[in-house]
């Protein structure tokens, strides 16, 4: 374990030169923002070589890579692009491009739109009063206490995701993110033998990063900052990602809701991902709580997309990880993934990974 807790932090740096990863299909070209070492290049050179050979997308993901001093403790941090499309246009590229079991499963129990009913709460005009907890189902159909409908028909999708999905087209050169590691912190950058006691698997925490930049967010973790008033109208609030798409509970498909809609609201209540419109749980969701609503729930043992991980660890996918891709948009290079397949169940522990500046473009 490490000692003391290590926490993600932004920094920004220019661009120096790059290098091209490819396998499979999908590929990434990985810049180095100037401060990154030869050792940090080469472990996202296989991170990237990780991810590539899960999918097939004829897709070039643009990473620019750096390192800097940060806070003592810090580890590193990354900064994702996104852009709005609208609900129909996402549910349109799921469905026309389901290829695994999965995809069919998820795709046919998405809400027909083109806005879709979601839980929520926090929100200014939440008619529990003014930023309760309390959650409600908003319809996006104009119902009581409901503001408008942009919130509900609109969904945030990082660069490289709407490059998977199709909505943007062609490789284009523009950034669709940036990572900044730690200079100070102690890596091991050979997984070969394992990784150290006392360092922190380098390749694990890249693959890690570059999944966050690839679509494993949620939009939560904006409602989380909506909790003092005033706060923002529900449909201001326009962050559902297609993850989140896949995000239900007990409430959201029970009395007052129905399979397909999804659990937005930021408290306790369990959340869980399924590929059935909520009726089966695959993996828990953090709740955004005490971890980021980014990641899988804390000390399951559900995948590297987890918020915590220890020193000495070889952080790997599970297919719960891979799944979650699968239904986001990504072409599986096999049809059907097992965790024996892929990479194996993801450690946990210390280490924690830090919150995420979202950056639209544009």
């Amino acid at each position: 374990m490490i000692g003391s807790k290590a926490y993600f932090s932004a920094v920004v740096a220019v661009v120096a030169c790059g290098v091209s990863v490819a396998s499979a299909q999908m590929s990434f070209n990985l810049t180095n923002g100037g401060g990154a070492t030869p050792q940090m290049m080469a472990g996202f050179q296989e991170a990237g070589a990780m991810w590539g050979a899960l999918f097939t997308d004829p897709i070039t993901i643009n990473v620019r890579v750096n390192a800097a001093s940060l806070a003592v403790g810090a580890v590193g941090h990354t900064e994702t692009y996104y852009d709005p499309y609208t609900y129909t246009s996402v549910r349109a590229a799921l469905v026309n491009g389901k290829q695994s079991a999965d995809d069919f499963s998820s795709s046919s129990k998405l809400q027909a739109g083109p806005a879709i009913s979601m839980l929520i709460n926090r929100t200014a005009n939440n008619p529990n009063g003014v930023v309760s907890a309390t959650p409600y189902f908003d319809t996006g159909l104009g119902g009581p206490g409901q503001a408008g409908t942009e919130n509900n028909s609109t969904i945030r999708v990082t660069s490289a995701n709407a490059k998977a999905l199709g909505l943007i087209l062609g490789n284009t050169a523009g950034l669709d993110g940036i990572v900044t590691f730690s200079n100070l912190a102690i890596f091991d950058f050979d997984r070969s033998n394992g990784i150290s006691a006392t360092k922190v698997d380098f390749v694990g925490a890249a693959v890690h990063e570059l999944g966050h930049l690839m679509g494993f967010v949620s939009g939560v973790d904006v409602l989380v900052g909506n909790g003092a008033a005033p706060g923002l109208a529900d449909n201001k609030l326009k962050f559902v990602t297609p993850l989140d798409l896949f995000r239900f509970s007990s409430r959201s498909i029970g009395t007052g809701g129905d399979v397909g809609v999804i659990d937005w609201a930021d408290d306790s209540t369990k959340k869980y991902f399924s590929v059935d419109g909520g009726v089966t749980e695959v993996s828990e969701f953090s709740t955004g709580a005490t971890y980021e609503a980014s990641h899988w729930k804390y000390n399951m043992g559900l995948g590297l997309m987890g918020p915590t991980a220890g020193a000495g660890n070889l952080l790997s996918l599970s297919s719960n990880d891979i799944r979650a891709f699968d239904v986001m948009g990504y072409d599986l290079a096999v049809p059907e993934p097992s965790t024996a397949a892929l990479l194996g169940a993801a450690c946990v522990g210390g280490l924690v990974w830090g919150r995420r500046r979202r950056v639209r473009r544009g």
